[in-house]
């Protein structure tokens, strides 16, 4: 009988691919024809959906599988051994201690990183070190399975929440897909919007020329919603005016802020795909990061989680004289 839960597959930091390409990449062990078979039965779903084995999915999407992939493997390699994986990261203790400097809240339910800017959630063909990787180490470790239920962008930092049961994982995935948890960014950007305070809607689609980058677009695009306010203007003589921006993602869409902040004439700093040559001169450096999460447990219970800001984001404002820390009620 298959399990009533199922198990949660979120896509991040990949190309856009073939459904059935990325999840036999998750799970080495299926094979094609299988996979069709449990596709047609509804035994993997994609964003709830049924579909074929060509769907193409893209960042965000979930997909749930409901077998017991474990003894599935088991049965799988009495029949035929199978390739094994890429051999797992092996943790030192520097490596652990490192993981450890990053937790922000642990229970039996959540563990909450402040993800540091330039390291990917998950891996790709071109990064082999990521968050995906050292939690499945620490996991063996500890005898702990831990599962991501969101992404952030690579050179994003800030709060980042994991799942360390199956039923959390699928109730924060709800959650994310339903728009139920309430976030909050900085974002360090040039200029000064006009207004200070404001919403942007601002529908967004993958551009056609580069499926890596997304663009407004009023007539084909996904609704997109991103409130916004002035914490402080960052003005000095010599230096380049930008400001101190809070943002409050209302859907959540692959780049959205970073869209948005350039949508009003005002991109972040150290973002070269949206800012170009203006925002990078001004800080190599991404000067976006997730401040806060609000979540409810299982049970109902409110937690919000903060994370206070990277080192080059602090050194940033403190160039201006301004103290984050000092200015949290602006």
């Amino acid at each position: 009988m298959p399990p009533k839960q199922p198990q949660i597959f979120v896509v991040e930091d990949t190309e856009s691919a073939r459904l059935d390409r990325w999840l036999k990449r998750q799970i080495p062990h299926l094979g094609q024809g299988l996979l069709e078979k449990l596709l047609r039965q509804g035994k993997i779903k994609l964003n709830d959906k049924k579909v074929k084995s060509s769907e193409r999915i893209q960042n965000g999407d979930v997909v749930n599988v409901y077998i017991d992939l474990a003894s599935l493997q088991e049965k799988l390699e009495t029949i035929t051994p199978v390739k094994k994986p890429t051999p797992e990261l092996a943790l030192s203790s520097d490596e652990i201690a490192w993981l450890e400097s990053l937790v922000i809240w642990e229970d039996e339910d959540f563990l909450v990183l402040n993800k540091p800017s330039g390291l990917a959630v998950q891996g790709g063909s071109k990064t082999t070190k990521h968050i995906d990787g050292y939690l499945q180490a620490l996991g063996k470790i500890k005898n702990k399975r831990y599962r991501l239920v969101h992404r952030l962008d690579r050179d994003t930092s800030g709060v980042f929440i994991i799942a360390k049961t199956l039923g959390v994982a699928t109730h924060l995935t709800e959650l994310f897909k339903e728009g139920n948890i309430f976030k909050t960014y900085w974002a360090v950007v040039l200029g000064h919007p006009k207004p200070g305070i404001g919403k942007v809607k601002a529908p967004l689609i993958k551009e056609k020329a580069d499926k890596e980058k997304m663009v407004v677009d009023e007539k084909h695009g996904k609704k997109a919603i991103t409130v916004y306010r002035t914490v402080k203007k960052l003005i000095s003589k010599r230096k380049p005016e930008l400001t101190w921006l809070e943002l409050n993602p209302e859907t959540g869409r692959t780049h959205q802020i970073r869209v948005h902040c350039q949508y009003i004439g005002c991109p972040i700093i150290g973002d070269g795909k949206y800012g170009g040559r203006e925002a990078t001169e001004v800080s190599k450096n991404m000067h976006l990061h997730a401040r806060a999460i609000s979540v409810t447990d299982c049970n109902g219970n409110k937690f919000t989680f903060t994370a206070p800001p990277p080192k080059h984001f602090e050194e940033t404002l403190l160039s201006y004289n301004i103290d984050w820390s000092k200015n949290l009620h602006s």
